[in-house]
C-alpha cells in the first residue's frame, strides 16, 4: 500500500514539473516569434528608405533601359558610360548623387512603381513628372546623360552655365517662342558651347551656337571686320533660322536637331541608306556619325532635368521671374545706331562718357574694335542712349580705310608705327593687342592711315 502510494506521489511530481516546463518553452519562442517579426518588419521599411523603393542612387527608376539595380539598389556599370561627347563636352561617366538618402530624390519621397510620380510621405501634393514637348523615349543614352549631370558636380556645371547666361537665356527662350519652335532647344546651347559665347571648337566652329566658317552664309556676316558669330543675339536668331530650315527638310525635330550637328548634307545621306526615316533607326544602325548620334539625347536628358529639377530633387534656375519682368538686354531690347564709316567702339564709348568694356560687349562682332570702313554697320547700344550716342558721333572723325600689313622678321609695333606715321597705341587699338605684344610672322595688322 504504501509503496503505490508513493508511486503516485511520484508520477504526480514529474507530471507537474513537465508542465512547468511546457509552459516555459512556449512562453519563449513567442518572444522570439515577436521579436524577429519585427526585425524583419523594420528590415523591410528601412530597405525601402534607403533605395527609394524603385529608385536606383540616382534617383532614376530601376527599371529605366540601361540602368540593372542590385539589391543595394545602386546601378551596376552600364556598357559604355565613359563614351566621350564630342568637341568641349565631358565624358559620360557613371556618377551618383549624394542626397541624404542615397536615392537622389528628397527626403520624405518615394517613386511609385510603374509611374512618373514622387509620393511625399510627409503629406505634401505629389510630384508629377512634367512631359516635354518632344518625344523623350526610354533610351540608355538618354539615361546616361541624366545619371552623369544628377551627380553633384555635374549638377553644378549645368547650375552655373544656366545661371550665368542669364543675358542671352531669357532672349533665347523668348526667340524660340516667336519661332513657335520646340522650348527645349533653350538648352541646345549648353550642349554646343555651355553658353559661353566666345567658346572656340578644334574644327573652329564659334560662338554660342557654334557656326562653322562654311555654315555662315546666308545667316551670318563674317569678313576681315565683323564675325557675327560672337555676337549671341545674331547668332541666336541665324540657329533659329537654320534649324527650322532643317525641320523644313527632313519634317522630324530629332533629324532637324542631328542635322544642325552633323550637317543636312550627311543627315540627307545616311537617310538614303536606312529602311526608316527614324533618328534612332540611324543611331541604332551607326548611319551617323557617334558625335550626332550623343547629341540628341544629351539635348534630351539636360532638357529633362531642368524642367523637372524639382522631381529629381536639384536645383537648376529658370529664371522665370526674370524672364516676365526683366527688360532691356535680357529680351534683346536696345537701341540701334548705323554708320557707314569705320568708327572705334571704344572712342565711342569715352564720347558718350560710358563703360568702354560695356559697349564693347554689347558689338562683340567688331572683331577689330571699329565697324566697317565702307559698309554699313548697326551698333548696338544699352536702351535710352541713342541721342546721346548720335551726339557723341557728330564730334567723332571717322577712321580711314586702314592699311593691311603683313609682319617680317625683325618688325615691332614701334617700328611699324614709325614707318606709317600713327602711334603704336593707336594700331593696338585697331588690332585688339597689347603694346607690348610679341609679333608673329605672317600677322596680319590693320594700319590706320593718319
Amino acid at each position: 500500500m504504501k509503496k503505490s502510494i508513493l508511486l503516485v506521489f511520484i508520477f504526480f511530481s514529474i507530471l507537474a514539473r513537465c508542465v512547468a516546463q511546457d509552459s516555459s518553452t512556449g512562453s519563449g519562442t513567442t518572444e522570439i516569434v515577436e521579436d524577429t517579426t519585427v526585425a524583419v518588419e523594420e528590415g523591410i521599411a528601412g530597405a525601402g528608405e534607403e533605395t527609394g523603393a524603385t529608385a536606383d542612387a540616382t534617383g532614376v527608376p530601376a527599371d529605366a533601359i540601361g540602368v540593372t539595380a542590385d539589391v543595394t539598389g545602386v546601378p551596376e556599370p552600364v556598357e559604355g558610360q565613359n563614351e566621350g561627347l564630342g568637341e568641349g563636352g565631358p565624358s559620360i561617366n557613371s556618377g551618383t548623387t549624394d542626397n541624404s538618402d542615397g536615392t537622389g530624390t528628397p527626403e520624405g519621397t518615394e517613386i511609385l512603381e510603374g509611374t512618373d510620380t514622387l509620393e511625399n510621405t510627409d503629406n505634401t501634393p505629389a510630384l508629377e513628372k512634367k512631359p516635354l514637348t518632344l518625344p523623350l523615349p526610354e533610351r540608355a543614352e538618354i539615361e546616361r546623360f541624366r545619371k552623369q549631370y544628377l551627380d553633384p558636380k555635374w549638377t553644378k556645371v549645368l547650375y552655373d552655365a544656366l545661371e550665368n547666361a542669364i543675358d542671352y537665356r531669357l532672349y533665347v527662350r523668348k526667340a524660340l517662342a516667336a519661332a513657335e519652335l520646340p522650348p527645349e532647344l533653350e538648352y541646345l546651347p549648353i550642349v554646343e558651347s555651355n553658353y559661353k559665347t566666345n567658346a572656340k571648337s578644334r574644327s573652329g566652329a564659334l560662338g554660342l551656337w557654334q557656326f562653322m566658317t562654311n555654315s555662315v552664309k546666308p545667316f551670318l556676316t563674317l569678313n576681315d571686320y565683323v564675325d557675327e558669330r560672337l555676337d549671341p543675339w545674331k547668332e541666336t536668331d541665324a540657329a533659329i533660322k537654320k534649324l527650322k530650315e532643317n525641320y523644313e527638310i527632313f519634317g522630324d525635330w530629332f533629324l532637324a536637331i542631328g542635322a544642325y550637328n552633323c550637317g543636312a548634307g550627311a543627315m540627307t545621306r545616311a537617310l538614303k541608306k536606312a529602311e526608316e526615316k527614324d533618328f534612332w533607326y540611324l543611331c541604332d544602325k551607326n548611319l551617323i556619325p557617334s558625335q550626332t548620334q550623343l547629341y540628341v539625347p544629351k539635348l534630351l536628358a539636360i532638357a529633362d532635368l531642368a524642367l523637372n529639377c524639382e522631381y529629381f530633387g536639384i536645383d537648376i534656375p529658370d529664371h522665370e521671374e526674370e524672364y516676365e519682368v526683366l527688360y532691356n538686354e535680357t529680351n534683346a531690347v536696345f537701341d540701334y545706331i548705323t554708320v557707314n564709316k569705320a568708327y572705334s567702339i571704344a572712342t565711342l564709348a569715352q564720347s558718350m562718357r560710358i563703360d568702354t568694356s560695356e559697349l564693347k560687349r554689347l558689338n562683340p562682332s567688331f572683331v577689330l574694335g571699329f565697324t566697317h570702313p565702307s559698309a554699313k554697320s548697326s551698333i548696338r547700344l544699352p536702351l535710352g542712349t541713342e541721342e546721346i550716342a548720335r551726339a557723341a558721333l557728330e564730334t567723332m572723325e571717322p577712321m580711314d580705310f586702314p592699311i593691311k600689313y603683313t609682319v617680317v622678321s625683325g618688325d615691332s609695333l614701334w617700328s611699324i608705327s614709325r614707318r606709317y606715321g600713327c602711334t603704336v597705341s593707336q594700331i593696338c587699338e585697331l588690332n585688339g593687342i597689347q603694346e607690348n605684344a610679341i609679333l608673329k610672322i605672317g600677322k596680319i595688322l590693320y594700319i590706320p592711315s593718319k
